[in-house]
């Protein structure tokens, strides 16, 4: 394993141990080298890892569904061989729309609709999330224009 490797699943870890959490404080949320619009686009970003509302002054409902009760429950499905793939697959996937979402709606083009759809797609298949996050990430990717990173390009880890 390289360093640069051993970095980024270090970083995975982390992420992963914060967002899998039912009680996530939300300055745990990795947050690393992402660029916010401000901190109500951070708030919400934190919520769709969380579950949890304490970082926002808008209405809002805490709870599940979230993407790290979301992770949990399909990682808990699948056999141990597969699953550190498929966690960094779901911490970027989670990454790239949970950053999107979170934006204001006049300007997000991932909507709660899209979420509720792949909420429900990921539940009916988590004896085998591998072709539902698939399909998830190549119509995130095309809703996004082939982007989703929540890191600038000047913020890349090269």
């Amino acid at each position: 394993m390289t360093a640069l490797q051993a970095i980024v699943r270090g970083l995975f870890g982390l992420v992963l141990s914060a967002a899998c959490a039912t009680a996530v404080p939300a300055q745990q949320v990795s947050q690393d080298g992402i660029a916010f619009d401000d901190a109500k686009h951070r708030g919400w970003y934190v919520r769709f890892w969380t579950g949890s509302c304490r970082e926002l002054k808008a209405i809002c409902m805490s709870g599940a569904p979230y993407w790290g009760e979301i992770m949990q429950r399909l990682l808990a499905n699948v056999p141990a061989d597969r699953q550190e793939r498929l966690r960094t697959r779901l911490v970027l996937l989670g990454q790239s729309i949970g950053y999107e979402w979170a934006k204001e709606n006049a300007i997000r083009r991932i909507n709660n609709d899209h979420i509720k759809t792949w909420s429900a797609d990921l539940k009916q298949s988590q004896h085998d999330p591998e072709p539902a996050v698939a399909r998830i990430e190549q119509q995130s990717r095309a809703l996004l224009g082939g982007t989703g990173s929540p890191r600038p390009s000047h913020a890349q880890r090269r």
